[in-house]
């Protein structure tokens, strides 16, 4: 009889091995099964492509405003919705931006103030002092902006003398390069013409637009029934304002004189004030000639700010003022206004003015539709 043999340690455990190794692919199979197997570096970059090219482009908004100019009136119009007023100018400008304070006293005229500048919170202070003053002496005051003059021209400056070539050799083939680089040059040149945009409507001349904004504020002051005006400039665009009233003003002088105030002008125009602020803004003799055209005319020359040079300024007015025969000129040295009270009413500059208005051009409103804005 043969003894029955043991089965040794060892091979259990190759048993065991092998039992395992035989259920562990069903095993993984089981938990990945319902699970999307991993994407390739590759099938994930064509997914994400064609995902960006179904999703829809998204369009840029417009711009609010057409042009920085543009973004400062509507905000300065926001800004005080009380005085802004709107001018209706010809085509390509379309509109201008005025401030209007209507009186708060008993009525007695307007001041039609002009100043060369693009936007009135950037007119100096004394022109601020006498919009925000004046009203509270029954004195409405309507500040219409007028066109800048155009700034110089830049000198070219002269193109630098181009070294002296070296000699070249010709290599074979350079000649197939130049012509090459020659087409890719003209190529780019035509793409930068078809994307250029369209040039923009050139706007008119300036002496153009200053009467254009000038004939608008006397329309707009005499639907709103506002009379016994006096008209101020700064030298900057006095004589384009001045030609602009001649005709008015040449037409009052031969009519019949108001009742009220000294002026002999029968028309909505009574007087003019010229503000000289600046010594190195100063009108020509020919100028000064176009601005004192109408005899009959009240002025008063303002010089602000007692230097030499603008009293030597004063004296070359007062001569031309005699020899255009001026009967009611009249010339006003004065410092500088508190710069600090904008609003300051008391101050020897409003009061002189105030009292050059009231002999020359008080009077009564009529026909006023309760100051509407338009």
């Amino acid at each position: 009889m043969m003894p029955q043999r043991t089965p040794t340690v060892q091979a259990l455990s190759r048993g065991w091995l092998c039992l395992l190794l035989s259920l562990t692919p069903p095993l993984a199979g089981a938990q990945n099964n319902g699970a999307p197997a991993p994407l390739t570096e590759e099938a994930a970059t064509a997914d994400e492509k064609e995902a960006a090219n179904e999703a829809p482009a998204e369009t840029a908004e417009p711009p609010r405003f057409a042009s920085r100019q543009e973004r400062d009136r509507e905000l300065l119009a926001e800004r005080f919705p009380e005085e802004a007023r709107w001018l209706t100018l010809p085509e390509p400008e379309g509109r201008a931006l005025a401030l209007y304070r209507p009186a708060m006293a008993v009525p007695k005229g307007a001041l039609l103030m002009f100043h060369s500048a693009d936007n009135p919170p950037h007119w100096p202070p004394p022109l601020a002092n006498l919009r925000q003053s004046l009203p509270r002496h029954g004195w409405a005051t309507f500040a219409v902006t007028l066109p800048p003059p155009e700034p110089p021209p830049i000198p070219e400056r002269p193109a630098p003398e181009p070294p002296p070539e070296p000699e070249k050799t010709e290599e074979p083939g350079a000649e197939e390069d130049a012509e090459e680089n020659v087409e890719a040059q003209e190529t780019a040149e035509a793409d930068t013409e078809i994307e250029e945009a369209p040039p923009e409507t050139p706007l008119p001349p300036r002496p153009e637009r200053i009467a254009n904004h000038v004939e608008a504020a006397l329309q707009w002051l005499a639907q709103n029934g506002q009379g016994n005006l006096v008209v101020l400039v700064d030298p900057v665009s006095a004589p384009e304002v001045l030609a602009t009233l001649q005709p008015q003003l040449e037409a009052g002088a031969q009519g019949k004189p108001p009742s009220t105030g000294e002026s002999p002008l029968s028309g909505p125009v009574r007087a003019l004030i010229v503000v000289n602020r600046h010594e190195g803004v100063a009108l020509s003799n020919e100028q000064l000639s176009q601005v004192f055209v109408v005899p009959e005319l009240p002025v008063l020359d303002v010089f602000v700010g007692p230097t030499a040079l603008l009293q030597k300024q004063q004296r070359r007015h007062r001569d031309i003022a005699r020899r255009e025969r001026l009967n009611r000129y009249q010339h006003l040295l004065v410092g500088a206004p508190d710069v600090h009270d904008p609003e300051n009413e008391r101050s020897f500059w409003v009061r002189r003015i105030q009292g050059f208005m009231q002999r020359q051009a008080e009077g009564v409103e009529v026909n006023v539709p309760a100051n509407r804005r338009r």
